[in-house]
């Protein structure tokens, strides 16, 4: 049993007997609980769903990699359609690091748990609660989503595990966001758009086909690099991740760092290998294959990248 399995379920063991059987489903759910299980939990423990939130942020840590911090970060995102209050899941996440590469690698617990939502195809994040208080750079990555002014933000206030709320404009005053770059809307934007990119090079190896799709819903609105990243293991598992821009440009994420985050949420046992790593882009001014290989370098030595141009 690896260490994060014992440690979640430690966690778990902090809840009644009742309810252990619904949060080891967590496990095998990419980090998910879904609206019926939220409303089963709150009934049983006799609480409302943002407390359920808090309870769940030790387990959402146990999500963490940091072998350079040795600091956990938990994040638990509620999302889920829009003018639907009633089928709001929750996602967990938490923060990842990277040995031997630059501490801008590392993926903050908010990003983890939000990009978790938004790639399992949820159209909104509601809430969010963290362990604890987001870093400047986390702010600015919430500020980001296009309904930033209704995200509720349960933070950490003083001691005894004691909570409070704050929206993404009283922690981030005066931001700097899509509109001050002449963009109406932001990530997750109801206005997202039905693109379709082709490879220039034609193939129909299917990890590379989801790698393509995988880069045409990803957000490149500054650049235009829609850029998509899939990890196959040796048994066969795909993890997609996308290219995720931000106005103030260092808070977003390559299309492999989500595609990482996006297996941590998935595996909570030992990581799987890897048997390949596919990038599509439409390269611009802007091109993920550096900063990709820069990082598949010391996450998976000995994999090469297999890389594809797209084109509109």
């Amino acid at each position: 049993m690896t260490d994060r399995k014992k440690q979640f379920e430690a966690c778990q063991q902090e809840f009644p007997q009742p309810v252990r059987d619904i949060l080891q489903t967590i496990t095998f759910q990419a980090g998910r609980l879904s609206a019926p299980q939220c409303s089963e939990l709150t009934a049983k423990l006799g609480i409302d769903q943002t407390t359920l939130m808090i309870r769940l942020l030790p387990l959402a840590k146990t999500y963490a990699i940091t072998p350079l911090s040795r600091f956990q970060v938990g994040a638990v995102a509620m999302a889920g359609a829009r003018n639907n209050p009633d089928q709001m899941d929750l996602y967990l996440g938490a923060n990842i690091e990277f040995m031997h590469q630059d501490l801008n690698q590392a993926i903050h617990a908010e990003q983890s748990a939000t990009m978790n939502a938004w790639h399992s195809g949820v159209r909104i994040i509601h809430a969010l609660a963290v362990s604890e208080l987001p870093c400047g750079y986390c702010r600015q990555f919430l500020n980001e989503f296009d309904n930033n002014s209704e995200i509720i933000v349960h933070i950490p206030s003083g001691k005894d595990f004691a909570f409070r709320a704050a929206s993404v404009p009283d922690l981030l005053p005066d931001a700097f966001g899509p509109s001050d770059l002449g963009h109406g809307t932001g990530l997750m934007s109801r206005k997202t758009a039905d693109r379709r990119l082709k490879l220039k090079t034609d193939s129909y190896d299917q990890t590379v086909a989801e790698a393509l799709s995988a880069a045409a819903r990803s957000y490149a609105p500054y650049t235009q690099n829609f850029a998509g990243c899939a990890i196959e293991t040796k048994t066969g598992e795909v993890y997609c991740g996308r290219n995720v821009e931000n106005a103030a440009y260092n808070p977003g994420l390559t299309p492999l760092q989500t595609a990482i985050l996006c297996m941590v949420t998935a595996v909570v046992e030992k990581t799987p290998a890897i048997h390949r790593v596919v990038l599509v882009e439409r390269p611009t001014a802007v091109r993920q294959r550096n900063a990709v290989q820069l990082l598949l370098e010391t996450w998976a030595p000995g994999i090469d990248l297999e890389y594809y141009e797209a084109t509109p």
